[in-house]
């Protein structure tokens, strides 16, 4: 239970930073200036700025999966599932299509 407390909690000042590394960012100001007119150190932006970013990245991630092809006489060749989203490739699709 504790662990998932940290956890939240985490997420919560991840979001939150994300806000405020996009406000400086769209501020058009430098990070010294934002930072001082928002009363915070410098080092603690970017040490927030790497969190997120690292966060974002890893929730970015491309993986690819290998595709079954089903026997002759469906029409459907392929398909792949992800959760509730699921993709069929039907026989006969074109390259352009796939």
């Amino acid at each position: 239970m504790e662990q998932e407390l940290q956890k939240v909690n985490h997420q919560s000042r991840l979001m939150e930073w994300g806000q405020r590394v996009e406000a400086c960012r769209n501020s058009g100001q430098r990070v010294s200036e934002w930072c001082v007119e928002h009363g915070m150190p410098v080092s603690t932006y970017y040490s927030w700025q790497r969190k997120v970013f690292q966060a974002v990245s890893s929730e970015n991630k491309v993986c690819f999966a290998e595709i079954p092809v089903r026997p002759i006489g469906t029409d459907i060749a392929a398909g792949i599932q992800c959760g509730e989203l699921r993709v069929d490739i039907h026989a006969g699709a074109d390259p352009e299509t796939i």
